[in-house]
């Protein structure tokens, strides 16, 4: 079955394009498109799409607003986010939002499919462009947050801070499974406590934070070695 897409943009020629590329696989199909926010709201409430490619900038209701509205549908649709390398701190009050990734608006074509089928089948997306610009950010502030992330991290498991480390580097289940020797199934129940004792709502937020406490994908495979 396809992915069903709602487009979200202002700009009707940049809906045309995203939607052009989209087009080019059988693995997607744009249900509907919408000017601002609150079309995009009233589209997912009628339309139940997988995803929702949404751009983080638009007059009246903004990208992030319609963002927090989405997070009360249930079963919600993925949010993936358009921005520019320069929006970080747009992009950082859509992570809190709720978004469940991003893309740069000056993807290539194969990166902005593989972005909303890895965002529909639930795993983080976040350019290495953007996530540098987020944990440099996060890094020039005295954050609270994170230090009692650092003490949340602490009281995990050596087996969850291995699962936390991966999620870092954006894997998915099953490449978790593969590099930890364990079935997906058990990494879903790890992940899921990760989530919890870190009290985060996604694995996107649980992988900011493993970038900025430092944690490695490599610890992970060290300890497996």
């Amino acid at each position: 079955m396809p992915v069903d897409v709602v487009l979200v943009d202002d700009e009707p020629l940049v809906r045309a394009g995203i939607k052009a590329l989209l087009d080019t696989t059988d693995d997607i199909r744009v249900v509907g498109e919408a000017s601002d926010g609150a079309e995009a709201v009233e589209l997912a409430v009628r339309l139940r799409p997988d995803v929702v490619v949404m751009d983080v900038n638009m007059p009246k209701v903004s990208g992030i607003t319609a963002t927090r509205r989405l997070q009360d549908l249930s079963p919600r649709p993925r949010i993936l986010m358009l921005t520019a390398v320069g929006d970080q701190e747009k992009v950082a009050e859509a992570f809190r939002a709720g978004a469940d990734g991003f893309s740069l608006k000056s993807a290539r074509i194969g990166e902005l499919i593989r972005s909303v089928l890895t965002v529909a089948q639930g795993d983080p997306v976040v350019p290495p462009e953007i996530m540098r610009l987020m944990i440099e950010q996060a890094a020039g502030q005295d954050s609270p947050e994170v230090a009692e992330a650092r003490k949340r991290v602490g009281r995990l498991g050596g087996r969850e801070q291995q699962v936390l480390a991966l999620l870092g580097s954006g894997a998915n289940n099953a490449r978790i499974a593969a590099t930890l020797f364990m079935a997906e199934g058990t990494v879903k129940g790890y992940v899921s406590r990760v989530l919890a004792e870190l009290q985060v709502d996604n694995r996107t937020q649980a992988a900011l934070l493993a970038h900025q406490i430092g944690l490695k994908p490599e610890d992970a495979e060290q300890h497996t070695a």
